[in-house]
């Protein structure tokens, strides 16, 4: 006779799955450990027995993707502490593997290795996205170093939207490190990508962020590096060195004392003040302080080497793996031809590479945050979306400040553009914080 399935066991596994699942994409999105979604009754299910703590490990800190893109040590260092506290007041008899794991993480060297990391976003399909991001809230005089909530936002309905940038030619301005068009270039079949920005650090980690995400095969950025990668090694140790000495290192272990909620958190509505353009705002950083900024405005200086440049930043890219053109402020993916970088400072489109952009959909996430700089981008707005090529944008903000919203608004009509809200996605695929409005809007050219 054939044994029979207790329903409720099977019931039990499907929960156990979704527990595992959620876990380790909220793990490697660095999401603050305090604010992860897992609830007390939840931890003691998924730690009742030797074998799920070690599926819980292989979920987060032993999962594959951490081999090649692993998240910052201290925060990979301080879940599993977090973790043990957890199994200790439950009377959790612990593997030895638990505490071989923590010990292994507290014996690797921490340096200045913290000040980048990666954060991988796992889409609808169980493909990954692996992006290469600061973990300061202001790095550098910018704060494009790291994936802000909109651009999660704007990535999540690009999904459920495809047919909107399919067979469409696409500019992104102030792309950040690219996880909107990372995400638009895997979710649609767009005829060409172009990623803007104007900070030569944000340039040279959305490069290589390009190269890990979207080459055939994919590359590894520094951990597949052949010899003829020593100057992006360089620029890697550059970077990580300013890093540290310019901005205090955020501390991605300190959590208040006896916090075991992991409940979610709330977030500041901090209005971010910044004198470069086309970077952004700084949000969802996966550390402890990041998400628990108190002050109501961030001040951001100015890019000196990009002043003194200039007539532009020129980019730092691997020519085996990018075509430059002649100013060297434009590269094409050597790999995929369809996807360009382009460094682009919205004040002086006419004589950088942004007087000859060619657009049928203009993207931007959380480019309009600081009032200084909205002149300059609605102008730049109001030049792609000509009359009579039936162009559109689509502008996803973070509605930290109704007057920065306002002014906003108020530029598009003087300009003679129009704008609509936009439905927003209905599914959460990525974990941020959703306290604090996100808006998406249409944009289209009113002709008089």
């Amino acid at each position: 006779m054939a044994a029979s399935i207790d329903p409720n066991m099977s019931c039990r596994r499907h929960h156990i799955e979704e527990l595992l699942e959620l876990l380790g994409t909220q793990f490697l999105e660095m999401v603050p450990i305090r604010k992860m979604k897992w609830k007390d009754e939840e931890t003691a299910a998924l730690v009742a027995t030797p074998q799920l703590q070690q599926r819980v490990l292989h979920a987060t800190v032993l999962n594959p993707v951490c081999r090649l893109h692993p998240p910052a040590l201290s925060y990979r260092t301080h879940f599993m502490k977090q973790l043990i506290q957890k199994l200790e007041q439950l009377d959790a008899e612990i593997c030895d593997e638990v505490y071989e794991t923590y010990t292994d993480l507290l014996t690797q060297r921490e340096d200045d290795d913290d000040t980048l990391c990666y954060k991988t976003y796992t889409l609808p399909d169980g493909d990954r996205v692996s992006l290469q991001e600061s973990v300061n809230l202001v790095s550098q005089g910018t704060t494009g170093l790291s994936t802000w909530q909109a651009a999660q936002h704007l990535a999540e309905w690009i999904v459920e939207n495809p047919g909107v940038l399919s067979d469409r030619n696409i500019v992104e301005l102030g792309c950040g490190l690219g996880l909107t068009g990372v995400v638009a270039c895997r979710a649609c079949s767009v005829k060409s990508y172009t990623f803007t920005d104007f900070h030569a650090q944000v340039l040279f980690l959305l490069a290589k962020n390009i190269e890990t995400n979207l080459s055939h095969p994919p590359s590894s950025s520094l951990q597949q590096a052949s010899p003829a990668d020593t100057r992006d090694k360089k620029m890697f140790r550059k970077i990580k060195r300013q890093l540290s000495l310019t901005t205090d290192k955020t501390d991605l272990s300190c959590t208040p004392s006896g916090d075991h909620s992991l409940g979610a958190g709330e977030d500041t509505g901090m209005e971010v003040q910044a004198v470069l353009s086309p970077d952004k705002p700084n949000n969802n950083m996966g550390v402890e302080e990041a998400g628990e900024e108190d002050e109501d405005e961030i001040s951001v200086s100015e890019d000196d080497e990009v002043r003194a440049a200039g007539n532009g930043a020129k980019l730092e890219v691997n020519e085996a793996r990018w075509e430059l053109d002649g100013k060297q402020q434009t590269a094409v993916l050597r790999a995929d031809p369809r996807v360009s970088v382009c460094w682009l400072d919205w004040e002086q489109t006419s004589t950088t590479p942004g007087s000859s952009l060619q657009a049928d959909v203009i993207l931007g996430a959380d480019v309009v945050y600081d009032p200084s700089i909205i002149p300059s981008l609605v102008r730049l707005l109001r030049k792609l979306l000509e009359p009579g090529k039936k162009s559109k944008a689509f502008i996803a903000s973070t509605v930290r400040n109704e007057d920065t919203r306002d002014a906003f608004l108020i530029a598009l009509s003087s300009e003679g553009l129009s704008y609509s809200v936009v439905e927003g996605p209905k599914q959460e695929l990525f974990h941020y914080d959703r306290m604090v409005p996100i808006e998406i809007l249409k944009i289209t050219f009113q002709p008089t």
